[in-house]
């Protein structure tokens, strides 16, 4: 049976030993998960929020982002998460932020990143500016820098999924990125031009578009976004 023609010359142990390499092969072809920084955990994703996720990314509501705010214990990590979303940086970025405090204009109120803040392959422009800021906000980041060194991204990940759970928020799809996403989300949602939101956050049309299009606020919602892009002076 072995050495019995089954396609074209190969044998039966030829067959199976080029099924057996296939299988090798597109195990190793499939993309790995980094789940040091973003761990796979035994989490699901909401049922009822499917419309707030973006690349398997959780939006806030304004309510939520309240609720998940006033679970952090201690203030030092409540300025970094309101710093990350009025911003919109990303945790890198803000990290280095904490070490190059001239990249802050405090004249101008204004946060000017140079190329090397991003590190992105994939770039689409060589730096950016992000402003309008709250009027205050040069004292959120006084206290940033008076402070120790910001936590690994790995750690303030799982502490933003820690302090989601005691906010009654569904941990899945909670990251440092999800204030980026929230703070863009919010931008679109309450009509400030594409291109100033892809200015503030560099990103191209395209990109911004295609993930922000399909989200949907409740009027109550949509209220709340406004006012508090107004309060940070985002929205005029």
């Amino acid at each position: 049976m072995s050495g019995k023609l089954i396609v074209g010359d190969l044998t039966l142990n030829d067959w199976k030993a080029v099924m057996r390499y296939r299988k090798l092969t597109e195990k190793k072809a499939q993309p790995k998960i980094d789940k040091s920084r973003y761990p796979v955990n035994r989490y699901e994703k909401d049922n009822d929020f499917l419309h707030l996720y973006v690349n398997d990314v959780r939006v806030l509501t304004p309510y939520e982002y309240k609720r998940l705010k006033d679970a952090i214990p201690k203030e030092r990590y409540k300025t970094v998460f309101d710093i990350l979303m009025i911003t919109g940086m990303r945790y890198v970025e803000l990290a280095r932020l904490y070490n190059c405090k001239q990249w802050y204009n405090e004249k101008r109120n204004l946060i000017h990143l140079p190329e090397e803040a991003q590190q992105k392959h994939k770039r689409t422009q060589q730096e950016r500016t992000i402003h309008p800021l709250p009027s205050m906000f040069n004292y959120l980041l006084r206290d940033l820098w008076n402070g120790a060194k910001l936590p690994a991204q790995t750690t303030f990940n799982k502490d933003l999924q820690r302090w989601a759970k005691l906010a009654g928020i569904n941990p899945y799809g909670i990251s440092v990125k999800t204030s980026r996403k929230t703070i863009e989300s919010w931008c679109v949602a309450a009509g400030i031009l594409e291109s100033t939101v892809c200015l503030r956050q560099g990103h191209d049309s395209l990109t911004s578009m295609k993930h922000y299009q399909g989200l949907a606020f409740s009027d109550d919602e949509l209220r709340d976004i406004k006012k508090i892009l107004t309060e940070w002076s985002i929205l005029r």
